[in-house]
């Protein structure tokens, strides 16, 4: 069931190397001709957001404690929910999000932290807003990381994704129980170099989204 609020808002969630950016330009791409479509990122997309996501992953910057990684990574999703996308949804748009607090539950759970206590922080720092409709796109996590180190920017790659194997299993874990969990949760298995055929399936999945809410008229551009 669809939110209260007058627009659609979509989130992409998975491990590394699953391919959620590419699958939310994509979404963007196809929803726009028909539609006034915002995409992001969080952490980031705002100003403040971006400044928080280079604390946050930046490879030359020591780790932080798993309680400031926390709190860091709610004060960039109070300004994203603030600035960009809660303007967006009371204006009738769509929203598409490159990961949002189901991310949350799933890194830091994987850190060890109360799952209570980042669930009642994602609410507080999301204003009580959740997703319309989420895709977790759940890939192995061997081989998200496989996928990342075959990366020409391998140097490049964040202290997050650096972590251990032990524990970006764990976040996969944590991602599948939520969206077991959860019937906003649209399932999409990682199909190696076949992108093309899971955006199809994503697509459908939301048209279908549209429909079965009577959400056309509303969405179509004025």
């Amino acid at each position: 069931m669809k939110g209260k609020h007058q627009g659609l808002f979509i989130t992409f969630e998975g491990g590394e190397g699953s391919g959620k950016g590419a699958h939310t330009k994509l979404l963007h791409e196809y929803l726009k001709s028909k539609y006034d479509v915002i995409s992001g990122r969080e952490p980031g997309t705002t100003k403040i957001g971006e400044e928080i996501r280079k604390i946050l992953q930046d490879p030359n910057k020591p780790e932080l404690h798993p309680r400031l990684e926390l709190l860091l990574y709610e004060a960039a999703r109070v300004n994203f929910i603030e600035e960009i996308v809660l303007p967006a949804i009371k204006q009738g748009k769509i929203f598409i999000s490159d990961r949002f607090y189901d991310s949350t539950t799933a890194y830091q759970g994987a850190l060890g932290l109360d799952r209570n206590i980042i669930k009642i922080l994602n609410k507080f720092a999301s204003f009580g807003l959740n997703p319309d409709l989420s895709f977790l796109i759940d890939i192995n996590a061997e081989l998200g990381l496989g996928v990342l180190e075959g990366y020409e920017f391998r140097e490049k790659l964040d202290k997050i994704e650096r972590r251990t194997l032990e524990y970006h299993k764990k976040v996969n874990q944590i991602y599948r129980q939520t969206a077991q969990q959860n019937s906003r949760f649209r399932i999409i298995p990682y199909r190696y170099k076949k992108l093309d055929e899971m955006q199809k399936e994503i697509r459908e999945y939301v048209d279908e989204f549209i429909t079965e809410n009577n959400l056309e008229c509303k969405l179509l551009k004025s």
